[in-house]
């Protein structure tokens, strides 16, 4: 029960973070949670050190937990690390990924339109990357890319707060796709790499506007 109580009081705080609907440098107040999801505070206290590892919150003796803010070397730093990762995994996978997990994401993804939810949007962005990482069945890749996913989450939806990113982004992944069923490795790095880099930009855009909106 313990474990269960911490791990919605996670899910509820990484959730709330990640879309933004908890602020850079906003207060996480351990009682105003606990009382929203009907569980005690130790949970919650739990859930919010496991955040602090991940880098989403941060703490500061004698005041409290607070969202960690996005910076613009967070970004660098993070997205230097993602392609790296992202492309060797893609070359580690590159054998084993089978024509129908391609076709599968490829289908989901062009059914989505102008009026699709980010949730939708954002499931089928995770599926691409998802079927490259799990492919590779490299326990140690896989989790050194675990270990910045929840930053790399909280980014990607940053990113989507430019104007037509979204669209962009589709677009970019079915180039992707395409070039995965012509089994063209060098020109799906490629592609993966612009991909990689344009929703950094996105980000460091948000960021910077966030910085001199305050």
């Amino acid at each position: 029960m313990k474990d269960n109580c911490k791990q919605m009081a996670y899910d509820y705080l990484y959730n709330s973070i990640i879309t933004n609907q908890l602020k850079p440098g906003q207060p996480v107040i351990e009682q105003e949670i606990s009382d929203n999801l009907g569980t005690s505070r130790t949970p919650v206290r739990e859930a919010l050190k496991q955040l602090e590892s991940e880098g989403l919150v941060r703490h500061m003796p004698g005041r409290g937990a607070f969202v960690s803010e996005v910076t613009t070397e967070d970004v660098e730093e993070i997205f230097v690390l993602r392609e790296m990762l992202e492309v060797l995994a893609l070359q580690v996978a590159w054998k084993k990924i089978g024509d129908e997990e391609i076709n599968k994401a490829e289908q989901f993804l062009s059914s989505l339109d102008s009026n699709c939810s980010i949730d939708d949007f954002y499931k089928s962005d995770r599926m691409i990357h998802d079927l490259i990482v799990r492919n590779g069945n490299n326990r140690r890749l896989e989790g050194f890319l675990n270990n910045i996913n929840a930053q790399i989450e909280r980014i990607r939806i940053l990113s989507s707060l430019t104007p037509q990113r979204l669209g962009k982004s589709k677009a970019e992944h079915l180039e992707i796709i395409s070039a995965m069923k012509e089994r063209n490795l060098e020109k799906t790095e490629e592609l993966l790499r612009v991909h990689i880099n344009n929703v950094k930009e996105s980000a460091i855009e948000v960021c910077r506007s966030m910085r001199y909106s305050r």
